[in-house]
């Protein structure tokens, strides 16, 4: 048998085709090697994945945690905020009810302290009205004695005479 052009082609590509078989062989192990290749490198892949994963989970549960932390403490400051409303209010209403005590006090005060100086000085004229009476008794009784006295100075000069 002859060996025909046809036969020496299909024999050249039929080379061809396991040089390349070959190639791509080589090129899938050293893809596939988990030291240096593809594989190695979806393995890390692969492992930060389940890492990232493990690290979503955990910070899912920590903000979960402090969110239910954050709304206890904001209910609690809601429920102070109002104890301080209600405290101002009261101290307020407080204020108010003390200004006007005070002020009801003053003018108590005031009218009482007015009626005392008003008979004070009622007293004080009493007074200087029944010194004077005083004052022209002992000044009537003074100028009796005088006339008395002018009257038995002169028995006593006519007696001695």
């Amino acid at each position: 048998m002859a060996i025909q052009p046809t036969d020496i082609a299909i024999f050249l590509v039929s080379f061809a085709a396991c040089i390349y078989c070959f190639v791509l062989s080589k090129r899938l192990k050293a893809l596939q090697n988990t030291k240096d290749g593809l594989g190695a490198t979806i393995t890390a892949l692969s492992t930060s994945i389940a890492q990232m994963s493990s690290t979503t989970q955990d910070t899912r549960v920590r903000v979960e945690s402090m969110a239910t932390r954050l709304a206890h403490l904001i209910s609690e400051a809601d429920k102070t905020c109002r104890k301080l409303e209600d405290t101002i209010a009261s101290v307020d209403l407080a204020k108010a009810s003390a200004t006007d005590e005070v002020h009801t006090a003053q003018m108590d005060l005031f009218v009482m302290m007015r009626t005392v100086l008003d008979q004070s000085k009622e007293r004080v004229a009493e007074m200087n009205g029944i010194m004077r009476q005083m004052q022209a008794m002992s000044d009537e009784a003074s100028a009796s004695l005088e006339t008395a006295s002018g009257g038995l100075g002169l028995l006593a000069r006519s007696r001695s005479s």
